[in-house]
């Protein structure tokens, strides 16, 4: 064992449910247990083997099969990078169809995450093309994004299904907004055209300023939505909402390709660096 399984892991569990299938369950029915949902990702990404990228949808029609069997109220969300696309589009897309129909055939919904710059049109496109046959298909988007507004136009036009988020890659200024502030306010004009257009969209965010708007605009929206949290993060603003009433669900990542999602994690805000180290010393 390394020293990142020795003190890294153990950190990292704050925000993964494990290194397998069956811990990942264990913690979804904990979640459920909970009042809220769950959206599962078997964690890979930037896979251009084309064995590796076999061997994730074997995962995922795994997982999606172990969800129904035992009764868990969630769903899957892959990364199209981790099914090829990077090395050979089209049979990523061959691969994604065998999850999309496995979701179809179990009555699950399925979610795409976005990912880096390098693949959001790629994405985008993706999405588009496969949910204009499969309307229990949603995508998410990045509010730091400047071409977002413009994206979630196209989405929205087709009747797609959003999940809102931030935004956790690094990326430059041509790309993303620089500032805190400046993606707080496309983050809030991306909300506000949802509550006005969508439905059966996510809030994810843990910005509670954000969260408070939300609630806002659903008092004068019919939309179905939920909010949606990372695991390990705002436990108890997840509580109060489930007592308010609001649907909410959890992103419980899995499996052993943990470190870079973890790394972004323990990075992203001081106090869980402050973590680390403190499992170190």
């Amino acid at each position: 064992m390394g020293i990142k399984e020795k003190v890294v892991l153990p950190v990292a569990k704050r925000w993964i449910s494990g290194v397998d299938l069956n811990a990942a369950l264990e913690d979804a029915k904990g979640t459920n247990s909970r009042g809220m949902g769950v959206v599962m990702n078997f964690l890979g990404e930037e896979i251009t083997d084309q064995g590796a990228a076999d061997a994730q949808v074997d995962e995922y029609l795994r997982l999606q099969q172990a969800l129904a069997d035992g009764a868990v109220r969630g769903f899957a969300s892959v990364k199209l990078t981790q099914l090829g696309m990077d090395s050979d589009e089209q049979a990523m897309r061959r691969r994604f169809d065998k999850i999309l129909a496995s979701a179809e055939k179990l009555t699950q919904l399925l979610w795409i995450d976005m990912e880096s710059s390098s693949s959001t049109e790629r994405t985008v496109s993706t999405y588009l093309d496969a949910h204009s046959s499969h309307p229990g298909l949603g995508v998410a988007i990045q509010a730091y994004a400047r071409r977002s507004e413009a994206d979630m136009k196209a989405i929205l036009d087709q009747g797609g299904k959003v999940r809102l988020v931030k935004g956790a890659y690094r990326e430059g200024p041509d790309f993303a907004f620089p500032t805190k502030a400046e993606v707080n306010k496309s983050y809030e004009r991306l909300m506000t055209s949802l509550f006005e257009r969508g439905d059966g969209f996510a809030i994810a965010t843990h910005d509670g300023a954000l969260v408070e708007r939300a609630k806002a605009l659903a008092e004068s929206s019919h939309a179905k939505f939920r909010f949606e949290f990372l695991k390990g993060i705002r436990d108890e603003l997840k509580a109060d909402l489930v007592k308010s009433g609001y649907a909410v669900s959890e992103y419980l990542p899995y499996g052993d390709r943990w470190w870079a999602y973890s790394k972004r994690r323990i990075t992203e805000h001081p106090s869980n660096v402050w973590l680390l180290l403190r499992s170190v010393v």
